[in-house]
């Protein structure tokens, strides 16, 4: 049985990183740094990111679908020489969802995609899984997966009647509005988000109105992740805190969320805190939302979406600037 059972969009990502620029009509950019094929898509990225991270190969899962083409090869091969367990349906009507990101140097990413088989994953098939394995935790990630975007609070459903942890994450959505996801909220325990995203889910001009709005919503935790400036974790009280970012050499961002999501995943498990999240202490909350922003400033050292998220390189951030960035906590009430 899995520990951890991610679900959602599956992604190829085709990345030009460290861009001097983007070219111009007609004319030629080389990319510096290389073009690169890489695994990419949350469940992904956060399956491959918590077994790099230290949990045992066999014990994260993965469920979602693939095109029957060479890029979907490629993504199942890559999750299971990583020691992932993948429950992949196999279309052959359509591709593998692909992302071309184009990333300048000192600017965000430019995200180029295709919805291919992502969008025709069966909610009903991943709540079979769900039923069968058991997880710890599951996470899912929609935005584009069609149906299962709509019968999200299904799977999570399914996922609570198990027993299991939901932990709740989405991208820029296709055919649909944010405020999709809000329906769905009531049966998740984590939601993780950017702060752009926040405001734009609840139609709010700002961070703060946003999570009061929130707040209700999720019985456990809120996570805002602010790119550099750090990020933010709310319970369902309105107890929060906000901590300053790690200053690391930024090398390619993309992935980054994905890494904070696993760093959280993986710190509740091995801490053993998957009951009660709403009583969580602020000391407990503190270190764990530290540890989230280290995986994730651990991820954009490196090209790609998983390459360095290690733990290894993760212990080496903490032991530099941990304490300084917990200094930098401020309690708020939303």
């Amino acid at each position: 049985m899995v520990e951890v059972l991610t679900s959602g969009f599956i992604v190829a990502d085709i990345i030009a990183a460290d861009l001097p620029k983007i070219a111009d009509p007609g004319r030629l950019i080389f990319a510096p740094r290389g073009i690169k094929l890489t695994i990419g898509g949350h469940p992904c990225n956060v399956s491959i990111d918590l077994i790099q991270l230290g949990l045992e190969k066999g014990s994260v899962g993965i469920v979602g679908a693939i095109g029957k083409d060479v890029f979907g090869s490629f993504v199942r091969n890559t999750l299971e020489e990583k020691g992932v367990v993948t429950y992949l349906t196999e279309l052959s009507e359509v591709g593998t969802t692909k992302v071309l990101a184009l990333v300048v140097k000192g600017e965000d990413r430019r995200f180029h995609a295709d919805l291919g088989a992502s969008w025709y994953l069966d909610p009903k098939a991943v709540s079979k899984i769900i039923f069968e394995q058991k997880p710890k935790i599951v996470y899912t990630a929609s935005g584009i997966c069609g149906k299962f975007d709509e019968r999200l609070s299904d799977v999570l459903k399914t996922a609570k009647e198990v027993g299991s942890l939901t932990f709740v994450d989405m991208i820029e959505p296709y055919g649909k509005q944010w405020n999709y996801i809000i329906e769905h909220l009531e049966y998740a325990d984590i939601f993780h988000c950017n702060d752009i995203e926040l405001k734009n889910i609840f139609n709010k001009d700002s961070i703060e109105s946003a999570m009061r709005v929130a707040k209700e919503k999720i019985n456990g935790i809120t996570f805002v992740t602010l790119g550099g400036k750090g990020a933010l974790a709310v319970l369902r009280d309105g107890r929060g805190i906000r901590q300053s970012g790690f200053n690391v050499d930024v090398v390619d961002p993309t992935g980054a969320g994905d890494a904070f999501s696993a760093g959280i995943i993986y710190n509740l498990l091995t801490n053993k805190k998957l009951s009660n999240l709403s009583e969580i202490s602020i000391e407990e909350l503190k270190k764990l939302l530290m540890f989230g922003q280290a995986t994730g400033a651990a991820c954009v050292t490196g090209i790609g979406t998983t390459t360095s998220v290690t733990r290894e390189n993760v212990n080496s951030i903490i032991d530099l600037q941990g304490e300084k960035v917990l200094g930098t906590t401020e309690l708020f009430q939303v």
